[in-house]
C-alpha cells in the first residue's frame, strides 16, 4: 500500500526510474545520535551524560557512522553536529569570536578523511561564506548551558547541507568537524580550541545510535591518528560524538519494480 503520494505521481517516478536506472527515495534521519536529554552536567554526579572533546593544537576529534545495509547504495544529504567553544572565562557570542573557519571531514572508517566541505567565519558574525553550511545557537531553542567545571557555555549547532555524499550501505565512515582558531589575546601564538559536543549513549536518555564508546583521531590533515576511549583518559567513561545524518537510498529500477 502506497500513503501520500497519488497514483499519477507514483508513475512518473517509476518511469522515471526506469529511464535513468536509479530511484533515490526520500532524505530521512538514518543516523540519530543527537543530543543527551538526562544525566546533564555536574549536578547528575557520577551519572553526568554530556562531555565535550578537544584534541590538542595539532588534531581533531572524529568518529564513526554506518548508514543502511551491505549491498545499498545511499547518498548522504547533511550532517548536523554541535559545538562548544567557551572556556572557563570566556564564552563567545558568536561562533566566528573564536573561529577563522569551520569544516567537515569524512571518509572511510579504517583511513584518513578529508574536508569535503568548508567555509570561512568572521568575527561578530554565525554565518559562513559557504550558504550550505548554517550555525545557530542551540541554547537559544532550549538546549541547555554546557557545565565546564562551574562555568555555564553556551552550545552551538552546525550543519552542513547538500552534501551529496555517495556511500556504500553496510560500510563504516568517519568524520571529524573541526574549526581553526583564532589567537587568544596575551597567550603567545595559541588558539582557542574545537570542542565537539559527545556523550555517554546508556546515561543519556536519548536514542543513541551506534554509540560503542570509541571515538577517532586524526592530525591537522586530517591522517588517522587511531583510536580514542574517554574513560581513564580526561573522563571517567567512555563517549561518542553527538551526530545526526540525513541521507535517501539509491534504489535500482529492477529493485524499485519489485
Amino acid at each position: 500500500m502506497l500513503r501520500g503520494r497519488s497514483a499519477q505521481t507514483v508513475a512518473v517516478s517509476f518511469a522515471f526510474a526506469l529511464a535513468s536506472g536509479v530511484w533515490a527515495a526520500d532524505s530521512a534521519l538514518v543516523v540519530d545520535r543527537g543530543l543527551p536529554q538526562g544525566n546533564l552536567n555536574n549536578v547528575s554526579g557520577a551519572a553526568r551524560s554530556n562531555v565535550r572533546w578537544a584534541s590538542g593544537d595539532s588534531g581533531f576529534m572524529g568518529d564513526h557512522v554506518t548508514i543502511g545495509a551491505s549491498g545499498e547504495k545511499w547518498v548522504i544529504d547533511s550532517i548536523r553536529t554541535w559545538a562548544v567553544p567557551g572556556l572557563d572565562d570566556q564564552d563567545p557570542d558568536h561562533l566566528g569570536d573564536f573561529y577563522q573557519d569551520v569544516r567537515l571531514y569524512f571518509g572511510k572508517a579504517d583511513g584518513d578523511i578529508s574536508p569535503v566541505t568548508s567555509g570561512a567565519l568572521s568575527t561578530g558574525s554565525d554565518e559562513t561564506s559557504n550558504p550550505n553550511i548554517q550555525i545557530s545557537e542551540a541554547t537559544k531553542a532550549g538546549t541547555p548551558l554546557y557545565d565546564n567545571f562551574g562555568h555555564f557555555l553556551r552550545v552551538w549547532e552546525v550543519d552542513f547541507n547538500n552534501l551529496n555524499l555517495p556511500v556504500d550501505g553496510g560500510s563504516e565512515y568517519g568524520f571529524g568537524v573541526w574549526g581553526m582558531g583564532r589567537e587568544i589575546e596575551g597567550s603567545n601564538g595559541k588558539a582557542y580550541m574545537w570542542f565537539n559536543y559527545a556523550s555517554n549513549a546508556p546515561l543519556s536518555g536519548a536514542r543513541e545510535d551506534q554509540a560503542d564508546g570509541v571515538m577517532l583521531l586524526f592530525d591537522g590533515s586530517g591522517r588517522s591518528a587511531g583510536e580514542f576511549t574517554g574513560q581513564g583518559h580526561g573522563w571517567d567513561k567512555n563517549s561518542n560524538i553527538n551526530i545526526q545524518v540525513f541521507a535517501h537510498r539509491v534504489i535500482s529500477a529492477q529493485t524499485a519494480a519489485q
